[in-house]
């Protein structure tokens, strides 16, 4: 008669994760562990159009969120003939000043650049760091939020865990993009303004949604959430907020800590 044999030991706290090394990415970022110091997740803040990673990093601070380092990224680019303002792909025409349309080829080239980069500094959160893919989020406005998109549908990790977009969509070039491997089956919420005159109205702003489910996993849950009277701008209102707090206080990870430490748990396995 066979015997089982079972190791037992005292449940033990999961792997640490080690801060990110800036030596090991091209993109400059600020770094914060989390206030009660269990990194288990990671948001990853992104800044929109002419901005710097600077008020990102105050606002994954104020956020508070349980158990979650964040990392505030600064787009690669400078913006042209703007002092201390930067953007994740080229946003204007260098001869008039104009915002490129999408005919233009530079807007898709810049993009595929960032989302290297950006797929290089997840690479080392995963490796280097030791986070799970699925305890990794995004949250991005308007430029950011595109970014953020493309990275989770489009970069080359899927079982990312999630994205806040705020007043941000996909590019219009990126309609009828191909995915190579499994679709993203994390879950979304883009937030923005009923009189958004950047995005358009309602209407406009639904077909958008469409577009970035069609790239989703059906197990994917993305959702729509619409403020109103607001236009084409950070959140401000309790509503808004309250709708991202949901969102994260759902999907972010979270370690029993008191259990952990209690000396009379065991781990059970054959």
């Amino acid at each position: 008669m066979s015997q089982s044999h079972l190791n037992v030991s005292p449940v033990a706290a999961s792997t640490t994760t080690k801060s990110p090394d800036k030596k090991k990415t091209e993109l400059s970022f600020s770094f914060t562990p989390s206030a009660d110091n269990v990194n288990l997740n990671i948001l990853i803040l992104l800044h929109g159009l002419g901005d710097t990673q600077e008020p990102y990093k105050k606002l994954g601070i104020n956020l508070k969120l349980p158990q979650t380092a964040t990392m505030a990224v600064q787009a690669p680019e400078p913006v042209p003939y703007m002092d201390d303002g930067y953007q994740w792909f080229p946003s204007f025409d260098l001869l008039t000043g104009e915002m490129l349309t999408p005919a233009d080829p530079n807007r898709m080239k810049g993009l595929t650049r960032t989302r290297a980069l950006l797929s290089k500094l997840i690479q080392h959160l995963i490796h280097d760091c030791q986070y799970q893919p699925s305890n990794i989020f995004f949250f991005g406005f308007s430029q950011g939020g595109t970014v953020a998109l493309d990275q989770v549908l489009f970069g080359n990790q899927k079982n990312l865990g999630g994205v806040v977009s705020i007043s941000g969509y996909l590019l219009e070039e990126q309609t009828h993009e191909k995915i190579t491997g499994d679709k993203f089956k994390g879950n979304i919420l883009v937030t923005q303004g009923d009189n958004d005159r950047t995005i358009g109205d309602k209407r406009a702003a639904e077909k958008k949604l469409e577009i970035i489910k069609k790239y989703c996993d059906a197990s994917a849950k993305v959702s729509h959430f619409f403020v109103p009277g607001k236009d084409h701008s950070m959140p401000k209102s309790q509503l808004e907020w309250r709708a991202i707090h949901t969102f994260f206080s759902i999907n972010l990870s979270r370690r029993n800590i008191e259990l952990e430490n209690m000396s009379d748990v065991y781990l059970v396995s054959k």
